[in-house]
């Protein structure tokens, strides 16, 4: 059983929410890629307001739109894992501790485990995904965790 404390770091959070979504980014690059060709194509025989509409929809949909809702999904996280958690990692599960309450996620549901920067990235079976910090354990701790992980072939 491996125990520790650690409160998340928010530039950590929003690295590790970024890689976790982005595939939901994707619709949002599409649509602002083809509202760009749109506005290429509208230069040629349309007015150029059109074309300078179009042009700026491309720009919020590729730019504008995933980071505002990086920014909220982070936000919400924030809010909600903003203390200090105590982690237990245990042949039960992956549990987590904090001021709010408790919840307990068992091996079976987890799919895989990646080390991405100084945290790890556990996803779970229906997409979702947990965020643990280790940047404050010490390296023997660490190291001792990762053969856990790899002990029951979760470490990617």
């Amino acid at each position: 059983m491996i125990e520790f404390e650690a409160a998340p770091d928010r530039v950590r959070l929003t690295a590790a929410y970024r890689r976790h979504l982005r595939r939901a980014f994707m619709p949002y690059r599409g649509t602002g890629l083809s509202l760009g060709v749109l506005a290429v194509v509208a230069l040629l025989p349309a007015p150029r307001m059109v074309a300078t509409l179009l042009a700026a929809g491309a720009v919020l949909f590729f730019f504008f739109s995933p980071a505002l809702l990086l920014h909220r999904v982070v936000e919400q996280a924030w809010r909600r894992n903003r203390g200090l958690t105590c982690w237990t990692l245990s042949e039960e599960g992956l549990r987590a501790e904090n001021e709010g309450g408790y919840g307990l996620t068992r091996w079976s549901e987890v799919t895989r485990v990646e080390q991405f920067r100084d945290q790890l990235y556990v996803k779970l079976d229906g997409g979702t995904a947990i965020f643990v910090p280790i940047v404050t354990l010490p390296a023997e701790k660490q190291q001792e965790l990762l053969t856990f992980l790899r002990s029951r072939d979760l470490l990617a």
